[in-house]
């Protein structure tokens, strides 16, 4: 009888093993899994797409697969950890090719004039000090430019503008409030001329290609 009590008692151990085995991952954690292998596998595919928006689609996975985390085994948080450093690689290694190429294409034009003078374009000197008059630059040259940039030209300055929001990312901390109202400020201006004049400028390149 004892025999009997323990093998019982085995065979409930082990069916919880097993079924604790066999849990399934969550949907959420596998779209994203699938999202971040997707483009690692086809990495020539977005070599030259707006990361800007790529990085609000993958945001949008890994905050749905983070809703579940609860669920997740250790195996999984490890397996996401490791897709994480995966993809910051990977948008690194893309804006770098990016930024490559586009310097390639004109290499002391564009960046140089969207700076102010004594700015590095890889904006290594670019400090909590002087990144408002820097961003103040730029969105000035933008605005007084706006109506003759092409699309490669606009193109070349979303490059530096991410870049420049980058930069503002690692001197976050040492910004003053009251600067970083100034900044907000640019920022804004920049997005609402981007948003009227880059489309108009890819427009009327494609209409100028087809004649």
């Amino acid at each position: 009888m004892k025999n009997l009590i323990i093998i019982a008692i085995l065979a409930t151990t082990l069916s919880g093993l097993v079924s604790c085995s066999e849990k399934k991952t969550p949907k959420s954690f596998e779209d994203y899994r699938s999202y971040v292998n997707e483009h690692r596998n086809n990495r020539e595919a977005y070599a030259d797409k707006d990361w800007t928006e790529i990085e609000k689609e993958y945001d949008e996975q890994r905050m749905k697969a983070e809703n579940e985390m609860k669920e997740w085994s250790d195996e999984v948080k490890a397996e996401y950890a490791s897709l994480q450093s995966e993809w910051e690689a990977m948008k690194a290694e893309a804006t770098a090719e990016k930024e490559r190429m586009m310097a390639a294409e004109n290499p002391s034009g564009l960046f140089a004039t969207l700076l102010p003078e004594g700015v590095n374009t890889d904006l290594s000197n670019v400090t909590a000090a002087n990144i408002r008059a820097v961003h103040e630059h730029f969105v000035n040259y933008v605005s007084t430019n706006k109506d003759a940039m092409t699309r490669e030209e606009w193109d070349q300055a979303e490059i530096l503008w991410e870049r420049l929001g980058t930069r503002k990312n690692e001197v976050e901390k040492e910004i003053q409030g009251s600067e970083n109202l100034k900044i907000a400020e640019q920022k804004v201006r920049y997005s609402s001329i981007k948003a009227t004049n880059r489309p108009s400028a890819k427009a009327t390149e494609n209409s100028d290609a087809k004649k």
